[in-house]
Protein backbone atom coordinates (compact mmCIF):
# COMPACT_ATOMS: atom_id res chain seq x y z
CA UNK A 1 0.00 0.00 0.00
CA UNK A 2 1.18 3.47 -0.72
CA UNK A 3 2.04 5.78 1.72
CA UNK A 4 -0.12 8.15 0.84
CA UNK A 5 -3.12 5.50 1.29
CA UNK A 6 -1.30 4.44 4.58
CA UNK A 7 -1.89 8.04 5.67
CA UNK A 8 -5.67 8.37 4.48
CA UNK A 9 -6.11 4.99 6.61
CA UNK A 10 -5.11 6.33 9.90
CA UNK A 11 -6.01 9.66 9.41
CA UNK A 12 -8.78 11.50 11.70
CA UNK A 13 -12.30 10.41 11.13
CA UNK A 14 -10.84 6.84 9.87
CA UNK A 15 -9.61 5.81 13.60
CA UNK A 16 -13.29 6.20 14.67
CA UNK A 17 -14.29 4.42 11.34
CA UNK A 18 -11.62 1.24 12.18
CA UNK A 19 -13.10 1.48 15.84
CA UNK A 20 -16.30 1.11 15.39
CA UNK A 21 -16.22 -1.51 12.55
CA UNK A 22 -14.31 -3.51 15.55
CA UNK A 23 -17.24 -2.82 18.01
CA UNK A 24 -19.49 -3.96 15.56
CA UNK A 25 -17.96 -7.15 15.11
CA UNK A 26 -17.94 -7.59 18.44
CA UNK A 27 -21.65 -7.25 18.45
CA UNK A 28 -22.43 -9.14 15.97
CA UNK A 29 -20.36 -12.03 17.97
CA UNK A 30 -23.08 -11.79 20.96
CA UNK A 31 -26.02 -11.88 18.28
CA UNK A 32 -24.30 -14.91 16.91
CA UNK A 33 -24.00 -16.33 20.37
CA UNK A 34 -27.98 -15.67 21.07
CA UNK A 35 -28.99 -17.37 17.87
CA UNK A 36 -26.98 -20.51 18.45
CA UNK A 37 -28.69 -20.45 21.92
CA UNK A 38 -32.23 -20.60 20.50
CA UNK A 39 -31.03 -22.63 17.92
CA UNK A 40 -29.33 -25.46 20.96
CA UNK A 41 -32.79 -24.45 22.81
CA UNK A 42 -34.96 -25.49 20.13
CA UNK A 43 -33.32 -28.72 19.20
CA UNK A 44 -33.15 -28.24 15.60
CA UNK A 45 -31.91 -30.22 13.47
CA UNK A 46 -28.86 -28.32 12.03
CA UNK A 47 -26.18 -31.01 12.79
CA UNK A 48 -24.02 -31.26 15.90
CA UNK A 49 -24.70 -28.25 17.86
CA UNK A 50 -23.61 -29.89 21.42
CA UNK A 51 -20.06 -29.02 20.63
CA UNK A 52 -19.98 -24.96 19.37
CA UNK A 53 -21.07 -22.84 22.72
CA UNK A 54 -22.45 -19.75 22.58
CA UNK A 55 -20.33 -18.64 25.30
CA UNK A 56 -17.33 -19.31 23.46
CA UNK A 57 -18.71 -16.18 21.03
CA UNK A 58 -19.54 -13.79 23.67
CA UNK A 59 -16.03 -14.41 25.59
CA UNK A 60 -14.39 -13.81 21.90
CA UNK A 61 -16.59 -10.30 21.79
CA UNK A 62 -15.29 -9.26 25.31
CA UNK A 63 -11.69 -9.76 23.72
CA UNK A 64 -12.58 -8.25 20.35
CA UNK A 65 -13.98 -5.05 22.38
CA UNK A 66 -10.34 -4.96 24.64
CA UNK A 67 -8.15 -5.31 21.56
CA UNK A 68 -10.19 -2.30 19.25
CA UNK A 69 -9.71 -0.24 22.08
CA UNK A 70 -6.24 -1.07 22.74
CA UNK A 71 -6.21 -0.73 19.00
CA UNK A 72 -7.84 2.80 18.07
CA UNK A 73 -5.69 4.28 21.34
CA UNK A 74 -2.19 3.46 19.54
CA UNK A 75 -3.40 5.04 16.26
CA UNK A 76 -4.04 8.27 18.14
CA UNK A 77 -1.03 8.55 20.30
CA UNK A 78 0.99 8.33 16.77
CA UNK A 79 -1.13 10.93 15.36
CA UNK A 80 -1.20 13.42 17.73
CA UNK A 81 2.72 12.51 19.14
CA UNK A 82 3.82 13.46 15.48
CA UNK A 83 1.64 16.52 15.12
CA UNK A 84 2.90 18.34 18.92
CA UNK A 85 6.72 17.41 17.54
CA UNK A 86 5.81 19.29 14.22
CA UNK A 87 4.70 22.13 16.14
CA UNK A 88 7.74 23.50 17.49
CA UNK A 89 5.23 26.50 19.72
CA UNK A 90 3.76 23.87 21.36
CA UNK A 91 4.81 22.98 24.96
CA UNK A 92 5.40 19.05 24.37
CA UNK A 93 4.36 16.71 27.26
CA UNK A 94 6.98 15.84 29.72
CA UNK A 95 6.59 11.86 28.90
CA UNK A 96 7.17 12.89 25.13
CA UNK A 97 9.74 14.78 25.96
CA UNK A 98 11.80 12.28 27.96
CA UNK A 99 11.51 9.37 25.08
CA UNK A 100 15.09 8.96 23.74
CA UNK A 101 15.62 8.88 20.04
CA UNK A 102 18.33 6.42 18.45
CA UNK A 103 21.35 8.26 17.07
CA UNK A 104 20.47 7.17 13.84
CA UNK A 105 16.82 8.44 14.05
CA UNK A 106 17.98 11.63 15.77
CA UNK A 107 20.45 12.27 12.68
CA UNK A 108 17.81 11.48 9.94
CA UNK A 109 15.92 14.01 11.43
CA UNK A 110 18.46 16.53 11.72
CA UNK A 111 19.33 16.09 7.71
CA UNK A 112 15.58 16.46 7.09
CA UNK A 113 14.31 18.64 9.68
CA UNK A 114 10.73 18.93 7.64
CA UNK A 115 10.35 15.30 7.49
CA UNK A 116 9.98 15.32 11.62
CA UNK A 117 6.34 15.31 11.19
CA UNK A 118 6.33 13.14 8.74
CA UNK A 119 7.78 9.64 8.01
CA UNK A 120 10.84 9.48 10.20
CA UNK A 121 9.30 10.50 13.37
CA UNK A 122 6.31 8.66 12.70
CA UNK A 123 8.21 5.43 11.81
CA UNK A 124 10.25 6.01 15.25
CA UNK A 125 6.95 6.44 17.09
CA UNK A 126 5.18 3.94 16.18
CA UNK A 127 7.91 1.15 16.61
CA UNK A 128 8.01 2.84 20.21
CA UNK A 129 4.88 2.04 22.16
CA UNK A 130 4.16 -1.00 19.76
CA UNK A 131 5.01 -2.82 22.67
CA UNK A 132 2.84 -0.97 25.17
CA UNK A 133 -0.58 -2.19 26.11
CA UNK A 134 -3.56 0.11 26.31
CA UNK A 135 -5.95 -1.54 28.13
CA UNK A 136 -6.07 -1.31 31.79
CA UNK A 137 -6.32 1.60 33.29
CA UNK A 138 -2.64 2.60 34.07
CA UNK A 139 -2.25 1.36 30.36
CA UNK A 140 -4.45 3.87 28.97
CA UNK A 141 -3.26 6.77 31.33
CA UNK A 142 0.37 6.32 30.15
CA UNK A 143 -0.95 6.58 26.40
CA UNK A 144 -2.76 10.13 27.52
CA UNK A 145 0.62 11.67 28.81
CA UNK A 146 1.93 11.02 25.87
CA UNK A 147 0.34 13.80 24.26
CA UNK A 148 -1.17 15.79 27.32
CA UNK A 149 0.10 17.53 30.23
CA UNK A 150 -2.00 15.68 32.33
CA UNK A 151 -0.84 13.14 35.05
CA UNK A 152 -2.73 9.93 35.85
CA UNK A 153 -4.91 11.37 38.61
CA UNK A 154 -6.92 14.63 37.02
CA UNK A 155 -7.00 11.82 33.68
CA UNK A 156 -9.12 9.69 35.23
CA UNK A 157 -10.80 12.63 37.03
CA UNK A 158 -11.65 14.37 33.53
CA UNK A 159 -13.22 11.02 32.49
CA UNK A 160 -14.87 10.47 35.15
CA UNK A 161 -16.33 13.90 35.19
CA UNK A 162 -17.27 13.23 31.25
CA UNK A 163 -19.17 9.83 32.50
CA UNK A 164 -20.88 11.12 35.87
CA UNK A 165 -18.67 8.63 37.83
CA UNK A 166 -16.43 9.02 40.31
CA UNK A 167 -12.23 8.35 38.43
CA UNK A 168 -11.17 5.28 41.08
CA UNK A 169 -15.14 4.06 39.83
CA UNK A 170 -13.83 4.25 35.98
CA UNK A 171 -10.27 2.27 36.77
CA UNK A 172 -12.09 -0.60 38.35
CA UNK A 173 -15.09 -1.00 35.65
CA UNK A 174 -12.28 -0.70 33.19
CA UNK A 175 -9.70 -3.00 34.62
CA UNK A 176 -12.26 -5.94 35.84
CA UNK A 177 -13.23 -5.68 32.19
CA UNK A 178 -9.41 -6.08 31.51
CA UNK A 179 -8.60 -8.95 33.77
CA UNK A 180 -11.91 -11.23 32.63
CA UNK A 181 -10.41 -10.73 29.08
CA UNK A 182 -6.75 -11.47 30.32
CA UNK A 183 -8.26 -14.62 31.62
CA UNK A 184 -10.02 -15.60 29.02
CA UNK A 185 -7.10 -14.96 26.69
CA UNK A 186 -4.61 -16.91 28.44
CA UNK A 187 -6.61 -19.10 30.76
CA UNK A 188 -9.39 -20.11 28.39
CA UNK A 189 -11.58 -18.25 31.28
CA UNK A 190 -10.95 -21.13 33.95
CA UNK A 191 -11.37 -20.09 37.70
CA UNK A 192 -9.38 -22.08 40.26
CA UNK A 193 -11.51 -24.59 40.30
CA UNK A 194 -10.42 -25.80 36.63
CA UNK A 195 -13.77 -25.05 34.88
CA UNK A 196 -14.76 -22.06 32.62
CA UNK A 197 -16.07 -19.11 34.39
CA UNK A 198 -20.15 -18.45 32.92
CA UNK A 199 -20.74 -15.66 30.52
CA UNK A 200 -23.64 -14.67 29.71
CA UNK A 201 -24.98 -12.59 26.47
CA UNK A 202 -25.64 -9.41 28.84
CA UNK A 203 -22.33 -9.61 30.41
CA UNK A 204 -20.65 -9.24 27.33
CA UNK A 205 -23.03 -6.77 25.79
CA UNK A 206 -22.31 -4.58 28.91
CA UNK A 207 -18.62 -4.86 28.55
CA UNK A 208 -18.63 -4.23 24.74
CA UNK A 209 -21.04 -1.01 25.06
CA UNK A 210 -18.91 -0.06 28.48
CA UNK A 211 -15.49 0.06 25.80
CA UNK A 212 -17.40 2.01 23.04
CA UNK A 213 -18.71 4.69 26.12
CA UNK A 214 -15.03 4.80 27.63
CA UNK A 215 -13.33 5.41 23.98
CA UNK A 216 -16.04 8.37 23.29
CA UNK A 217 -14.92 9.71 26.83
CA UNK A 218 -11.70 9.53 26.15
CA UNK A 219 -11.99 11.18 22.16
CA UNK A 220 -13.90 14.08 23.67
CA UNK A 221 -11.30 14.56 26.26
CA UNK A 222 -8.32 14.54 24.70
CA UNK A 223 -8.65 13.71 20.87
CA UNK A 224 -8.57 16.76 19.27
CA UNK A 225 -5.52 18.03 21.46
CA UNK A 226 -6.33 22.27 20.57
CA UNK A 227 -4.47 23.84 18.14
CA UNK A 228 -2.67 20.58 16.61
CA UNK A 229 -1.81 22.17 13.00
CA UNK A 230 -2.24 20.07 10.01
CA UNK A 231 0.58 17.98 7.87
CA UNK A 232 0.62 19.12 4.13
CA UNK A 233 -1.63 17.77 1.83
CA UNK A 234 -1.29 17.78 -2.06
CA UNK A 235 -4.72 17.46 -2.80
CA UNK A 236 -6.09 20.55 -3.73
CA UNK A 237 -9.45 22.28 -2.12
CA UNK A 238 -12.37 22.42 -3.82
CA UNK A 239 -12.36 25.70 -6.09
CA UNK A 240 -16.15 26.10 -6.20
CA UNK A 241 -17.22 29.51 -6.06
CA UNK A 242 -18.71 30.35 -2.85
CA UNK A 243 -22.96 30.74 -2.48
CA UNK A 244 -24.30 33.69 -2.39
CA UNK A 245 -25.63 31.27 1.51
CA UNK A 246 -22.47 30.83 2.07
CA UNK A 247 -21.27 34.74 2.07
CA UNK A 248 -24.24 35.72 4.28
CA UNK A 249 -23.53 32.74 7.12
CA UNK A 250 -20.01 34.14 6.94
CA UNK A 251 -20.25 37.69 7.01
CA UNK A 252 -22.71 37.26 10.42
CA UNK A 253 -20.90 37.05 13.76
CA UNK A 254 -19.89 33.53 14.88
CA UNK A 255 -18.78 32.64 18.36
CA UNK A 256 -19.26 30.85 21.54
CA UNK A 257 -22.71 32.65 22.42
CA UNK A 258 -23.85 33.63 18.51
CA UNK A 259 -23.93 31.15 15.50
CA UNK A 260 -23.16 27.38 16.79
CA UNK A 261 -22.14 24.65 14.58
CA UNK A 262 -23.18 20.91 14.87
CA UNK A 263 -21.64 17.77 13.55
CA UNK A 264 -24.76 15.94 12.32
CA UNK A 265 -24.44 12.28 10.73
CA UNK A 266 -26.67 11.05 8.71
CA UNK A 267 -27.65 7.85 10.68
CA UNK A 268 -25.02 5.63 11.94
CA UNK A 269 -21.58 5.45 9.88
CA UNK A 270 -23.26 8.26 7.74
CA UNK A 271 -25.58 5.54 5.25
CA UNK A 272 -27.84 8.53 4.37
CA UNK A 273 -25.48 11.04 3.82
CA UNK A 274 -26.33 10.90 0.07
CA UNK A 275 -30.38 10.88 0.70
CA UNK A 276 -29.59 14.30 2.93
CA UNK A 277 -27.91 16.04 0.02
CA UNK A 278 -30.48 14.91 -2.35
CA UNK A 279 -33.81 16.28 0.05
CA UNK A 280 -32.31 19.24 1.81
CA UNK A 281 -32.31 17.97 5.17
CA UNK A 282 -30.57 16.52 8.15
CA UNK A 283 -31.60 13.47 9.61
CA UNK A 284 -30.31 11.43 12.23
CA UNK A 285 -31.45 7.86 12.07
CA UNK A 286 -32.75 6.48 15.65
CA UNK A 287 -35.16 4.52 13.83
CA UNK A 288 -36.58 3.21 17.16
CA UNK A 289 -38.09 6.41 18.86
CA UNK A 290 -41.29 7.78 17.40
CA UNK A 291 -42.38 11.18 16.81
CA UNK A 292 -41.05 13.80 19.52
CA UNK A 293 -42.70 17.28 18.12
CA UNK A 294 -44.45 17.07 21.46
CA UNK A 295 -41.36 16.27 23.07
CA UNK A 296 -40.12 19.96 23.90
CA UNK A 297 -38.16 19.72 26.73
CA UNK A 298 -35.46 17.62 27.70
CA UNK A 299 -37.13 15.83 30.45
CA UNK A 300 -39.98 15.22 28.12
CA UNK A 301 -37.42 13.82 25.38
CA UNK A 302 -35.87 11.30 27.63
CA UNK A 303 -39.39 9.86 29.29
CA UNK A 304 -40.56 9.40 25.40
CA UNK A 305 -37.46 7.44 24.55
CA UNK A 306 -37.45 5.16 27.60
CA UNK A 307 -41.40 4.07 26.35
CA UNK A 308 -40.31 3.57 23.09
CA UNK A 309 -37.31 0.83 23.86
CA UNK A 310 -37.79 -2.15 25.17
CA UNK A 311 -38.37 -2.44 28.87
CA UNK A 312 -34.92 -4.30 29.19
CA UNK A 313 -33.25 -1.26 27.69
CA UNK A 314 -30.22 -0.26 29.36
CA UNK A 315 -29.80 3.06 31.19
CA UNK A 316 -27.19 4.09 29.30
CA UNK A 317 -28.47 3.66 26.09
CA UNK A 318 -31.59 5.41 27.20
CA UNK A 319 -29.20 8.42 28.10
CA UNK A 320 -27.48 8.37 25.24
CA UNK A 321 -30.14 8.49 22.63
CA UNK A 322 -31.58 11.25 24.83
CA UNK A 323 -29.15 13.33 24.40
CA UNK A 324 -28.89 13.44 21.12
CA UNK A 325 -32.16 13.49 20.01
CA UNK A 326 -32.93 16.13 22.60
CA UNK A 327 -29.71 18.37 20.85
CA UNK A 328 -31.19 17.39 17.29
CA UNK A 329 -35.15 18.35 18.42
CA UNK A 330 -34.50 21.31 20.83
CA UNK A 331 -30.81 22.72 20.80
CA UNK A 332 -29.85 23.32 17.40
CA UNK A 333 -31.76 26.07 16.52
CA UNK A 334 -32.60 27.76 13.07
CA UNK A 335 -29.65 29.46 11.14
CA UNK A 336 -27.51 26.90 12.94
CA UNK A 337 -24.63 25.52 10.24
CA UNK A 338 -24.50 21.81 10.60
CA UNK A 339 -21.59 19.68 9.06
CA UNK A 340 -22.33 16.39 7.37
CA UNK A 341 -19.24 13.95 6.60
CA UNK A 342 -19.96 12.43 3.29
CA UNK A 343 -17.50 9.45 4.13
CA UNK A 344 -17.26 7.36 0.81
CA UNK A 345 -15.88 10.68 -0.86
CA UNK A 346 -13.51 11.87 2.15
CA UNK A 347 -15.37 15.04 1.58
CA UNK A 348 -17.83 17.07 4.16
CA UNK A 349 -20.84 18.93 3.75
CA UNK A 350 -21.68 22.45 5.41
CA UNK A 351 -25.49 23.76 5.96
CA UNK A 352 -27.48 26.03 7.44
CA UNK A 353 -30.35 25.10 9.17
CA UNK A 354 -34.05 26.58 8.10
CA UNK A 355 -36.31 24.72 9.80
CA UNK A 356 -37.25 23.55 13.10
CA UNK A 357 -37.42 19.74 14.02
CA UNK A 358 -40.20 18.07 12.16
CA UNK A 359 -40.94 14.26 11.90
CA UNK A 360 -42.17 12.09 8.61
CA UNK A 361 -43.94 9.08 8.64
CA UNK A 362 -41.55 7.02 6.03
CA UNK A 363 -41.35 3.22 4.47
CA UNK A 364 -37.40 3.57 5.56
CA UNK A 365 -37.70 4.09 9.65
CA UNK A 366 -34.35 6.20 8.93
CA UNK A 367 -35.77 8.71 7.71
CA UNK A 368 -38.52 10.41 10.21
CA UNK A 369 -36.64 12.08 12.18
CA UNK A 370 -35.52 15.72 9.82
CA UNK A 371 -34.56 19.13 9.95
CA UNK A 372 -34.82 21.33 6.63
CA UNK A 373 -31.33 22.42 5.60
CA UNK A 374 -29.93 24.87 3.06
CA UNK A 375 -26.58 22.61 1.93
CA UNK A 376 -24.21 25.08 1.25
CA UNK A 377 -21.11 23.60 0.33
CA UNK A 378 -20.98 19.19 -0.51
CA UNK A 379 -17.46 18.81 -1.44
CA UNK A 380 -15.07 20.07 0.84
CA UNK A 381 -12.13 18.06 0.72
CA UNK A 382 -10.89 16.69 4.29
CA UNK A 383 -7.62 18.01 3.31
CA UNK A 384 -8.64 21.24 3.35
CA UNK A 385 -9.52 20.88 7.10
CA UNK A 386 -6.94 21.07 9.66
CA UNK A 387 -6.42 18.24 12.43
CA UNK A 388 -7.72 19.63 15.24
CA UNK A 389 -10.86 20.39 13.25
CA UNK A 390 -10.79 17.00 11.70
CA UNK A 391 -10.79 15.11 14.81
CA UNK A 392 -13.61 17.05 16.50
CA UNK A 393 -15.38 15.95 12.82
CA UNK A 394 -14.26 12.05 13.79
CA UNK A 395 -16.32 12.25 16.98
CA UNK A 396 -18.26 9.04 17.91
CA UNK A 397 -21.60 10.23 17.75
CA UNK A 398 -24.34 11.42 15.42
CA UNK A 399 -25.23 14.27 17.07
CA UNK A 400 -22.54 16.88 18.61
CA UNK A 401 -21.79 20.73 19.36
CA UNK A 402 -18.90 21.86 16.98
CA UNK A 403 -16.93 24.39 19.70
CA UNK A 404 -13.68 23.40 20.47
CA UNK A 405 -10.61 25.68 19.00
CA UNK A 406 -13.27 28.19 17.29
CA UNK A 407 -15.03 25.72 15.40
CA UNK A 408 -18.43 27.39 15.02
CA UNK A 409 -16.30 30.35 12.89
CA UNK A 410 -13.74 28.12 11.07
CA UNK A 411 -17.12 26.22 9.64
CA UNK A 412 -18.41 29.23 8.76
CA UNK A 413 -14.85 30.13 6.75
CA UNK A 414 -14.88 26.80 5.00
CA UNK A 415 -18.71 27.15 4.26
CA UNK A 416 -17.60 30.43 2.84
CA UNK A 417 -14.35 29.53 0.57
CA UNK A 418 -13.39 25.66 1.41
CA UNK A 419 -10.36 26.47 3.56
CA UNK A 420 -9.70 26.84 7.25
CA UNK A 421 -7.91 29.49 7.92
CA UNK A 422 -7.31 27.00 12.00
CA UNK A 423 -8.62 29.31 14.99
CA UNK A 424 -8.60 33.10 15.39
CA UNK A 425 -6.46 32.71 19.06
CA UNK A 426 -4.85 29.83 20.65
CA UNK A 427 -7.11 30.60 24.12
CA UNK A 428 -9.76 30.14 22.14
CA UNK A 429 -10.88 26.98 23.95
CA UNK A 430 -14.10 24.63 24.22
CA UNK A 431 -15.26 25.68 28.17
CA UNK A 432 -15.67 23.60 31.15
CA UNK A 433 -18.46 24.02 32.21
CA UNK A 434 -21.98 23.11 32.86
CA UNK A 435 -22.49 22.79 29.07
CA UNK A 436 -20.07 20.93 28.13
CA UNK A 437 -20.10 18.39 30.55
CA UNK A 438 -24.36 17.50 29.10
CA UNK A 439 -23.27 17.61 25.34
CA UNK A 440 -24.61 14.77 23.69
CA UNK A 441 -21.06 14.43 21.59
CA UNK A 442 -20.10 12.63 25.47
CA UNK A 443 -21.91 9.93 24.93
CA UNK A 444 -21.62 6.99 22.41
CA UNK A 445 -23.25 6.84 18.90
CA UNK A 446 -27.09 5.55 18.43
CA UNK A 447 -27.02 1.91 17.77
CA UNK A 448 -28.57 0.76 15.15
Amino acid sequence: MARKDLERTYLGHSHQEQFERNIAYAQALIVGGRALDGLRSAGANFGDLSAPHPEDLYRAAWTQAVSALDHWLHLEVVEHAVAIVADHTRRRPPKLNKIQVPFDVAERLHSDPADSSGDVFRDFITKHIQRDTYQRSVGIGEAIRLVTTLEGNDIWRRVGATLGMRADEVRKRQDDIVDRRNRIAHHADLGPDGRRSPISADEADAAVEWINTLATALAQRFFPLAGMPVRASTEPAGTAEASAGASAVASRPVGRHEVKAWLVRAGRGGIDADWALKNGVAVVGFHEIDDLTAADTRDKVERHVRSSLPSDAKDGRIENFSRQLWAFRGRIEVGDLVVLPVVKRQQIAIGEVTSDYFFREDNNLRHRHLRQVNWIREDISRSAIRQDLLNTLGAFMTVCKIHQNDGAWRIARLAENGEDPGPRSETIRAPEDAEEETDPGKVAPEEE
